[in-house]
């Protein structure tokens, strides 16, 4: 049986000085920057088909949704 793997399954959308961030948690570095939110969003869903949850932020850092994944 495989061993689940204790690291957290994230990928937060999170504000910029150069646009909306995807970063997945953990990482040091940003997968890619988007010019507008709503084009970080669209690029993190796809992280959500492989099993991670899609956290959104609002510019001051809060959590304004947190998307569960759709793999079981």
């Amino acid at each position: 049986m495989a061993k689940k793997s204790s690291s957290p399954k994230r990928t937060h959308v999170v504000k910029r000085d150069s646009g909306w961030a995807v970063k997945k948690e953990g990482a040091k570095r940003a997968t890619k920057v988007y010019t507008t939110k709503e084009q970080a969003v669209k690029g993190a869903e796809k992280s959500r088909k492989s099993g991670r949850d899609v956290v959104v932020h609002k510019k001051d850092g809060s959590i304004q949704t947190w998307k569960k994944s759709k793999k079981k």
